[in-house]
Parts: structure tokens; C-alpha cells; sequence
């Protein structure tokens, strides 16, 4: 992590940004460990498989 580190600070990258599961707490304490730390910023998604079905289903 810390080449990566190095390497995007030297590409002038401001900020590394990370999706995990709310449920994954080792993978959570693992980044909290090395610096990184929770935004209060929501994620959103939307599976298309899902929604395609839905919307077939509709018609």
C-alpha cells in the first residue's frame, strides 16, 4: 500500500477512496489501521440485472 501511496501522491492524486461491506469488519480495521478512515458519504448502485427484470415484469 505504501508504494501505491507514494506512487499517486507523485501523479498529484488527492485522495484514494475505497468501497467495503459494512459487514467485512477485518478488511475495515485493516484500512482504519494503515490511515484510512470512514466518510460520511452514502454509496449508491443500482444492479441492472435486477432492474431489467423488474421492469419486464411490469410490462
Amino acid at each position: 500500500m505504501k508504494a501505491a501511496e507514494e506512487r499517486l501522491r507523485a501523479l498529484g492524486c488527492p485522495k484514494i477512496n475505497l468501497q467495503v461491506r459494512n459487514s467485512n469488519k477485518g478488511v475495515i480495521a485493516f484500512y482504519e489501521r494503515i490511515g484510512f478512515k470512514v466518510d460520511d458519504v452514502i454509496s449508491m448502485g443500482m444492479r441492472l440485472w435486477e432492474h431489467i427484470r423488474e421492469a419486464q415484469e411490469t410490462v
